[in-house]
């Protein structure tokens, strides 16, 4: 399918009607200010990887054939419409929205200029970024999240996966998260990162390569619901402690695992 111009922006529909790999080009538009891309997916898995070019390269499996399908017999002499269900790209002002169809098989692999912000949601996949030096966003339900050689500020949440991240540069303005429920979090950052920190962990323990000047959790009123204006003290099982000196915040929040803290060598 040719590609559809809008008014605001790019929109691509890559209709796959047999199986083969598609490989989308999105071009680079305006290079004045790093791109944005967002990938909200159920069932796959999203490999991001860095290149010297502009644009930014979509792969993934085609569309599961229909073609060759038998039309029910209540279909009888009429013909089939055959509507687009495989890859949806928009692109506006720097903005990639990128929607593959649950009819499209196999990973998603992109690929990014270094200078890349990412947001990646999936439910029944693995997330992969190599190289980017950029804003994360990493969600994933079912499937582990690794990031590699990154830079800037990373949001990594997991629910049945554990979370591998390793870090090249910490962009000192804005927090950063990592959170898992069943599985550990091990985080690579660099040596001399300045970092106030907060642990959490319920049935696990916490290991740090850094000196971590640590702090026991504040004790936290709440109203007991009693309409007697009454309170109850509760202590928060959290810990809080200073790298470097402190700096930046981060927080690492785990149920069933174990957190890990490693110095970049």
């Amino acid at each position: 399918m040719k590609p559809i111009l809008a008014l605001t922006g790019l929109t691509i529909l890559v209709c796959g009607l047999v199986p083969a790999q598609e490989r989308v080009v999105v071009p680079a538009r305006n290079t004045t200010h790093p791109r944005r891309v967002y990938v909200k997916t159920l069932n796959h898995s999203i490999t991001v990887k860095t290149y010297a070019g502009p644009d930014v390269i979509v792969e993934v499996g085609a569309a599961e054939s229909r073609r060759n399908r038998r039309p029910p017999a209540d279909a009888a002499g009429m013909k089939r419409l055959d509507v687009p269900r495989g890859l949806e790209i928009t692109e506006e002002e720097n903005v990639i929205h990128i929607n593959p169809s649950v009819l499209v098989s196999g990973p998603i692999t992109i690929s990014v200029p270094v200078d890349t912000s990412l947001n990646l949601q999936t439910h029944n996949g693995s997330l992969n970024v190599d190289g980017v030096h950029g804003e994360i966003v990493a969600h994933a339900f079912n499937g582990h999240i690794e990031l590699t050689n990154v830079s800037g500020t990373v949001v990594a949440d997991a629910f049945n996966g554990p979370i591998h991240v390793s870090m090249d540069r910490v962009d000192q303005g804005k927090p950063l998260s990592f959170s898992t429920f069943n599985s550990s979090i091990d985080v690579t950052l660099p040596a001399d990162v300045k970092a106030t920190a907060k642990f959490k962990t319920d049935r696990g323990d916490i290991y740090s390569d850094f000196e971590v000047t640590m702090s026991t959790g504040s004790p936290v009123l709440q109203p007991d619901n009693s309409g007697q204006g009454k309170y109850r003290v509760r202590f928060d099982r959290g810990m809080q402690g200073t790298i470097n000196g402190g700096g930046v915040e981060m927080n690492f929040h785990t149920f069933n695992g174990s957190i890990f803290i490693r110095k970049k060598k």
